[in-house]
């Protein structure tokens, strides 16, 4: 009879919760994780990134003062109409610089096929020193099917630093925590809503979370997913400010070699 009992209750004993507990790997990923959001997201490549693109900006402005991108333009490429500013105003009169990510067709929801196009605006000082604020904007839309549903995310870091302003106690300068990068969903059902290529959005977010919000913690995955983002594509901005300022020296030198030319 004992055994008989036994195996009735077997299947029960072999499918029955186990104990919840902690392990030690556990607790020191919890860990790791207070330690990382009481020191903010931290990330020296990230200041090193916002330092050389601000440089990148600055000598712009000086070459773009010395008349260089609109006198190539003229001698060099011969082209007849107006050329278009380095800096732009945005709708508040403050100056940014316009650059285009890259842009295409998206399979990685396969069947699912999106069109996407991607802008990053960026905001220097007025005293072009340092940054001011990052915009990287993504739109897209699925390309098949009976509804067509248009996105838009931006990526905004208001105050990009490569140094913090505040000081610690040993009068050092803080590091930037990053933490108040925002990110801002929107969503359209109308074919006839258009979110213009401009920096200032007159249409308001359907959501907006920040990377750090103390009052509203997102999930640590969701919190690194957002960071690495938006690490990678400030990446991507670096050489693309790189690649525009080389292009500059290089119509400079041109310039003087057919200044030269006697």
């Amino acid at each position: 009879m004992k055994f008989l009992l036994i195996l009735s209750l077997l299947p029960a004993l072999l499918y029955a919760e186990k104990p919840a507990f902690v392990t030690q790997k556990d607790r020191d990923t919890a860990k790791n994780i207070a330690a990382i959001r009481t020191a903010g997201f931290i990330d020296s490549e990230i200041d090193d990134l916002h330092a050389e693109i601000s440089e990148h900006l600055s000598k712009m402005k000086k070459l773009q003062d010395l008349n260089v991108d609109k006198s190539s333009a003229q001698f060099l490429a011969h082209t007849p109409k107006p050329l278009k500013d380095l800096f732009k105003k945005d709708a508040e009169g403050k100056t940014y610089a316009e650059f285009a990510l890259p842009q295409g067709v998206t399979v990685v929801d396969w069947p699912r096929v999106y069109i996407y196009d991607a802008t990053a605006f960026i905001y220097p000082k007025e005293d072009f020193s340092e940054l001011d604020r990052i915009v990287f904007m993504f739109k897209r839309t699925n390309s098949d099917g009976d509804v067509y549903v248009k996105e838009m995310r931006r990526l905004i870091n208001p105050t990009p630093r490569s140094q913090s302003p505040e000081k610690d106690e040993k009068g050092e300068a803080k590091q930037d925590t990053n933490s108040d990068i925002k990110l801002e969903f929107y969503q359209s059902l109308t074919s006839d809503t258009i979110w213009p290529n401009t920096p200032i959005q007159k249409a308001e977010p359907n959501v907006v979370v920040t990377l750090h919000d103390e009052k509203d913690i997102l999930p640590f995955d969701k919190q690194k997913n957002i960071f690495l983002s938006y690490r990678k594509t400030l990446r991507k901005l670096k050489k693309l400010s790189q690649n525009r300022l080389h292009n500059l020296d290089l119509d400079r030198n041109q310039m003087i070699s057919k200044m030269l030319e006697f």
